[in-house]
């Protein structure tokens, strides 16, 4: 017989929360490296293109990964479009801004073309996101339902 090691549920959780931070703190230092190698040291693209890679990779899948469970990622489940909209302008505040911080970029009509672009691909993408976010919830309460049915 193989050896089953039985590990308490406090430890397990306690694993994937370290291995969570862990995850969190090397995107961080991606994102950081990405920002300072591009703003600061002005290198190409190539440079930094496996973590700039690594960085939109991780994004898609962990994206991915909680939409097929039905977990909200950012909203929350009641937002409305409103909310949405406003989170959508801070977003195009922020990275207006940061590319004047760090790029030195000047040109108004660049940055105001660059704030419409991200606020509505922003709103969009979020929108998009919770609608099928919703439909994916909705497919598990189905599920959920019918086999409680079937059971009875």
């Amino acid at each position: 017989m193989k050896k089953s090691k039985i590990n308490d549920e406090r430890i397990v959780s306690q694993r994937r929360m370290t291995q969570s931070d862990a995850y969190q703190i090397l995107v961080y230092c991606l994102m950081i490296s990405v920002l300072i190698q591009q703003f600061i040291m002005n290198a190409p693209f190539e440079q930094f293109a496996v973590e700039f890679f690594c960085l939109i990779g991780s994004g898609i899948y962990i994206t991915i990964r909680n939409l097929s469970v039905g977990v909200y990622i950012w909203d929350p489940p009641n937002q409305t479009n409103k909310k949405l909209l406003t989170n959508s302008i801070i977003s195009g505040g922020i990275c207006v801004s940061l590319l004047i911080i760090l790029a030195g970029e000047r040109k108004v009509w660049n940055m105001t073309l660059i704030f419409v672009a991200v606020t509505i691909i922003h709103f969009l993408t979020h929108l998009v996101l919770r609608n099928i976010n919703k439909k994916r919830q909705r497919q598990i309460d189905d599920e959920i339902s019918s086999d409680e049915d079937m059971e009875c």
